[in-house]
C-alpha cells in the first residue's frame, strides 16, 4: 500500500500540525476581537471565531483526505493541489467572504496593527528549511519559500508597533511591508511550477512533500489565505485614508 505521509520525523510532523492549528486559532481570535470592537456580543463574537476556525479545519480535513488517498502525488501543471484546493479557496475568500456585509463590518472595526500581526503565522516557513535539511525539498524552492515568509513574519512586529505608536513613517512602512509579503508569495507561486516542469522532464518528484500529508497544507492553504490577508491590509489602508480625508475636510469646514 502506497504511503502518502511525509518522510519527516514523527516529532516534526506532530509539531507542524500543532503549529498550523495554533496559527488558525490565532487568525480566528483576531476576527473575534474585531467583532467585539464592532459592538457585537461576546456570544456572537465567539460564534464568528468558531466559524472561521471551523471553516479552515473543515478545509484542511478535505485537503488531508485527498492527500492521504494520493490524489496530489503526481507531477502536473498546474499542480493538482492548486486546482483542487488552492484555487477553490481563493475563489471563496475573494469572491464570497471578502464581499459579505459581515466581513466589511469586521474590517471597519479591526485595527491595522492587528491585521499586520496576523502575518506572524508565516514564521511557519521555517518548516521549508527543515524539509531541506532532511533532503526532502529542493534547495531553490525551500529557501525562496522560507526566507520570504520568515522575513515577512518578523517584520510584521516592528511595523505593527510603528502603527500603534502613530509613527510618521508607519503608513509608508506598511505599504512597503505589504508589497514585500505579496511579492514573496507570488515568487513562490512562480518557482513551484518551474520545479514541477523540471521534474516532469527529468522524471523526478522534488515537490512530493508538498503533495503528501501534512505539508500539503502549505500549497492548499497558504497562497490563497496570505494573498487575501495582504489585500485586506490594503483595503484597511484605503479606509484609513478616507477617514483622514473626511476628518480634514470637516476640520477645514468648521474653521471657516
Amino acid at each position: 500500500m502506497a504511503n502518502y505521509i511525509s518522510s519527516m520525523p514523527l516529532w516534526a510532523i506532530i509539531l507542524f500540525i500543532l503549529s498550523f492549528l495554533f496559527s488558525l486559532a490565532f487568525i480566528a481570535d483576531r476576527t473575534k476581537q474585531a467583532a467585539i470592537n464592532a459592538g457585537m456580543t461576546i456570544s456572537k463574537a465567539r460564534n464568528i471565531q468558531f466559524g472561521v476556525l471551523g471553516f479552515y479545519i473543515a478545509f484542511l480535513v478535505y485537503v488531508s483526505i485527498l492527500s492521504l488517498r494520493g490524489v496530489f502525488n503526481n507531477n502536473s501543471l498546474p499542480p493538482t493541489v492548486v486546482v483542487f484546493c488552492g484555487m477553490p479557496l481563493m475563489a471563496v475568500l475573494f469572491g464570497i467572504i471578502g464581499n459579505t456585509k459581515l466581513f466589511k463590518k469586521l474590517l471597519q472595526s479591526i485595527t491595522l496593527e492587528s491585521l499586520i500581526t496576523i502575518h506572524v503565522f508565516r514564521v511557519l516557513g521555517v518548516y521549508f528549511i527543515m524539509l531541506y535539511y532532511y533532503h526532502l525539498l529542493a534547495t531553490d524552492f525551500a529557501f525562496s519559500a522560507a526566507v520570504g515568509d520568515i522575513i515577512t513574519a518578523l517584520l510584521a512586529i516592528p511595523v505593527a508597533w510603528m502603527v500603534s505608536k502613530g509613527n510618521a513613517w508607519s503608513i509608508p512602512a506598511v505599504y512597503a511591508w505589504n508589497i514585500l509579503g505579496i511579492v514573496d508569495i507570488l515568487a513562490t507561486l512562480v518557482i513551484m511550477p518551474v520545479d514541477v516542469r523540471h521534474d516532469i522532464i527529468a522524471g523526478g518528484h522534488s515537490q512530493r512533500e508538498m503533495a503528501v500529508f501534512p505539508f500539503v497544507w502549505f500549497p492548499a492553504f497558504a497562497p490563497a489565505t496570505i494573498l487575501f490577508l495582504h489585500t485586506v491590509v490594503f483595503r484597511k489602508l484605503i479606509q484609513i485614508k478616507k477617514v483622514n480625508i473626511s476628518y480634514r475636510l470637516a476640520t477645514t469646514t468648521s474653521l471657516k
